[in-house]
Formats: C-alpha cells, sequence, structure tokens
C-alpha cells in the first residue's frame, strides 16, 4: 500500500504527464488527444492539497505551449498579454478542486460534476475575457460580436474536460473500492 506521500506525488506525476501529452492541441485531432489542462488542474485541486502540484502544472502547461509554438508548428495567434490571464483562470479551476475537496461528499456524482461545471464554465468565460481584453486580434470586435463568435468553442472546451473527469472519477471509484477489498482481505 503507498503513503499518502506516495500517492500524492504518482497523483500529481500523472496530472503532469497528461498535461504535457494533451497540450499541444486545444480540441485534439486524429493525432492528438484534446487538452486536459482543465480537468487535471480541477482534479490536482481535489485530489492534493500541496500549492506547488499546481506551479509545478502551471509550469507544465506554459512550457509545452512555448514548446508547441518554437517546434511543434503551433500557431501564435492566441498568443498576447491575454495569455497570461490564464494563470488567475486555471488558479480558480484548482481553487475549484480544492473546495471539492473540503466538502462532507466530494466524489458524490452531484457534487463533482456540478463543481467541475461552474469551474470549467468561469474558465471559459475568464480565458476569453482575457484574451478579449488583452489581444490586439480582436480589436475591431464588439463584445456581442466576439462573444457569438467564440460561443461555438464553449461545448468542446466543456465536453473534453468532462470527458477526462469522468474517467478520473471513475478510476478513483474503481482505485478506491479496490482498496477497500484488499483491506476487508
Amino acid at each position: 500500500m503507498f503513503s499518502t506521500k506516495q500517492n500524492s506525488i504518482l497523483i500529481g506525476l500523472v496530472l503532469i504527464a497528461l498535461i504535457l501529452l494533451t497540450r499541444t492541441n486545444h480540441f485534439g485531432s486524429s493525432v492528438f488527444l484534446p487538452d486536459a489542462t482543465l480537468a487535471a488542474l480541477f482534479f490536482g485541486g481535489l485530489m492534493m492539497k500541496n500549492i506547488r502540484w499546481f506551479a509545478l502544472a502551471m509550469v507544465a502547461a506554459v512550457g509545452m505551449d512555448f514548446y508547441a509554438l518554437g517546434f511543434a508548428g503551433v500557431s501564435d495567434y492566441c498568443m498576447s498579454l491575454g495569455y497570461w490571464g490564464l494563470i488567475p483562470t486555471y488558479a480558480v479551476v484548482w481553487g475549484a478542486g480544492r473546495w471539492l475537496a473540503k466538502q462532507q461528499k466530494p466524489f458524490a456524482l452531484s457534487n463533482y460534476i456540478a463543481t467541475a461545471w461552474v469551474a470549467t464554465s468561469v474558465a471559459f468565460l475568464m480565458s476569453n475575457a482575457f484574451w478579449y481584453v488583452f489581444s490586439d486580434k480582436v480589436n475591431t470586435l464588439s463584445v456581442v460580436e466576439f462573444s457569438q463568435r467564440v460561443a461555438k468553442y464553449y461545448t468542446p472546451y466543456l465536453s473534453h474536460t468532462v470527458v477526462y473527469l469522468g474517467l478520473a472519477w471513475l478510476a478513483y471509484g474503481a482505485i478506491k473500492s479496490l482498496s477497500y477489498k484488499k483491506q476487508a482481505a
């Protein structure tokens, strides 16, 4: 059986690996999985108390973004001063996970889904708002025009996060169930 510290390290490393493996393509493609950063940060906040894991996840995400831009040929269209708005955006997602962890039944499906949905929706609004306010690429669009253009991205943004978090919820339940069976034996 692993210690709590070993569990935390293992969970942290898996979540960082998930960010590193999926960060190069936000919505996925025939070759790449969709970005799992929001799910990794939410689940990280839920499972790990140490804020250093959030800092490490941010370093991994930023590092992968600069790798994608510099070496993988990803367009720099979304890069602007608004990019740095991802730090408070991701902090909100991590914080939602931390808040959920302190609830009486954090893995109750209704609590888990509701908190994940709100956190992901707030992240969508925040990241787009930061980009709108600080990007030089949308200065000719009104808030309404910009909102209409980015609204189509909400469903994939939410659904990819929900799929990853659903898999995490199932994996957590399976691991918990196995550990209970081992303890009972």
